[in-house]
């Protein structure tokens, strides 16, 4: 294992990848449903087999805490965490086999016996304790890169008061507990190895079905089964690779030749470019990137009129970007995704985005505002810029005046933090839960550090009652009520649409469920019939 300096170009292509949704990076995908259903399977599982798979994204670095490149694909596999939320099972037990919510406030989780460590020094398979979690948890809190948004706004402390029990007390009655605790980034890791490395930048240790077998920044991560696993039925496989390649052309041309196994395609074009590969199927899948549209009112204090917000929601063409971009393959998204079981119906949010460019005039025309121009910026990679042209149409058939400036990755990523523009639009990365889709509409953001010029107690207020409502249908109708209270005041956060991806596998690959998470979140029991392989 070894590090290599990293080129500009792969570290676009990895960050491009990761923009893709996690599938990119787990290779998961979709195919020709409307929501892709789990892979049909016959047969009983069979032991054996390593499932290869391909990346643009680099393995900069292990850290389960930090890392956000290949090793945030990967993490899933090797470590535990205290819960699993998956999009596909639910809520389930992991290194906690049950819990129980005292009161509003304290919770009480029993951690399940025989979960051990990875057989390797400096733990070499010690058992897990409620210490770890403890362990990890401050750690997740005090390394930079590594919190949680709105960890500090909701714990209020936690504790092992023994091995077996890990307790959590929150400020207030919190709804996405488990969301937040089922989370990737809270994986439990051994303080040993921390303390013998210094850091986990170039280890993977940890309690998951898999282990780490190599590592290497430009070629790829390989894990193998984990002997040791407390589930003794599951992983059916031997391991699972990952090989990161200089582009897609590169990756298709390695699914084609038989040497990967799944072929992740962020579009309908690139999954039909290998539909002539005899023995593979496609599924489609709506992956969770939600578009948007920021309109920056502490820089352009004419965003603070609702009227002018209006002129610029009502002259979007949505369905023509669509169509443009995505060639018709995306869906019209609310202020949650149409994937999420909060979502708004797609009627009422067809009609909410009904164009009129003769009213935009009418309303900027009573806001003193026929004049209006501001700079949009975008990243200058994916669809970004393409997305961004079609807005600066759009708008100028109003009369508005739109300057598009393109910035590099970085810089564009700095700027999306520090608030740094007029107007901005992106495709956010795909979350576990609706908590931040929705939370992206506070006042102060959704990490709560993030303001756009605009207050909305209301709709604050409603979206914290969103946060602390235990009750799982009072919740979803709280969450209805607040998207169309944002929709009423347009912006300053415009959703747009969300794409679906395509998820091409050999069929010898048994028993997965395609999306945004691959072969579907913390799911091991993917199998390999070797008798087509």
């Amino acid at each position: 294992m070894h590090r290599a300096k990293l080129s500009r170009r792969q570290f676009l292509g990895g960050v491009a990848a990761a923009s893709a949704g996690l599938a990119a990076l787990r290779c998961g995908g979709g195919g020709e449903e409307e929501a892709a259903t789990p892979q049909v399977t016959t047969g009983e599982p069979k032991r054996g087999g390593i499932i290869r798979m391909a990346t643009t994204a680099p393995a900069l670095s292990l850290d389960p805490h930090t890392d956000n490149t290949l090793a945030a694909a990967t993490k899933p596999y090797t470590y535990g965490y205290l819960v699993h939320v998956t999009e596909w099972k639910g809520l389930d037990g992991d290194l906690a086999e049950k819990w129980e919510l005292v009161d509003a406030l304290d919770w009480i989780f029993h951690m399940r016996p025989g979960v051990r460590f990875h057989n390797v020094p400096p733990v070499n398979g010690r058992p897990l304790v409620a210490g770890d979690v403890a362990y990890s948890y401050k750690r997740i809190e005090v390394t930079p890169g590594a919190s949680l948004t709105g960890w500090n706004e909701w714990i209020d402390k936690y504790e092992a008061p023994d091995d077996q029990t890990f307790t959590v007390h929150t400020k207030k009655p919190y709804a996405y507990i488990f969301m937040t605790l089922g989370s990737p980034r809270m994986a439990v890791v051994p303080k040993e190895a921390v303390e013998e490395f210094g850091d986990l930048k170039s280890h993977m240790i940890g309690t998951g079905p898999f282990m780490l077998k190599s590592w290497d920044v430009n070629q790829g991560i390989e894990v193998e089964r984990n002997p040791d696993y407390y589930r003794s039925d599951i992983p059916y496989l031997d391991g699972l690779n990952w090989s990161i390649m200089p582009d897609d052309a590169a990756i298709q041309a390695s699914f084609r030749a038989g040497r990967s196994d799944v072929y992740a395609a962020s579009d309908r074009l690139r999954a039909e470019s290998v539909s002539s590969v005899k023995g593979a199927s496609t599924q489609r899948y709506l992956n969770r990137l939600y578009t948007v549209l920021i309109l920056n009112a502490a820089r352009v204090p004419a965003f603070t009129d609702e009227r002018v917000r209006e002129a610029v929601d009502i002259s979007l063409d949505r369905e023509a970007m669509i169509q443009k971009i995505h060639l018709g393959d995306a869906e019209l998204c609310g202020p949650v995704g149409p994937s999420w079981d909060t979502a708004l119906p797609p009627e009422e949010i067809k009609q909410a985005y009904k164009r009129d460019v003769a009213k935009a005039k009418q309303l900027l025309t009573a806001a003193g505002q026929e004049d209006l121009s501001f700079t949009l910026v975008c990243a200058s990679y994916a669809d970004n810029p393409d997305r961004a042209a079609i807005i600066q149409q759009n708008l100028q058939d109003a009369g508005i005046r739109v300057q598009l400036e393109t910035r590099e990755l970085g810089t564009w990523l700095n700027d999306l933090y520090a608030v740094n523009y007029e107007a901005n639009t992106y495709a956010n990365l795909p979350y576990v839960s609706d908590d931040i889709q929705l939370q992206s509409h506070h006042t102060k953001g959704f990490n709560r550090a993030m303001f756009f010029g605009i207050t909305d107690p209301e709709v604050d207020s409603l979206l914290e009652q969103v946060q602390t409502t235990i009750d799982d249908e009072a919740r979803k109708e709280l969450a209805r009520q607040v998207q169309r209270k944002i929709l009423q005041r347009h912006g300053p956060t415009l959703t747009l649409y969300e794409p679906y991806a395509y998820f091409v596998a050999y069929d010898y690959i048994k028993n997965y469920k395609p999306g945004p998470w691959g072969f579907g979140m913390y799911k091991f029991d993917m199998w390999i019939d070797k008798g087509q392989a």
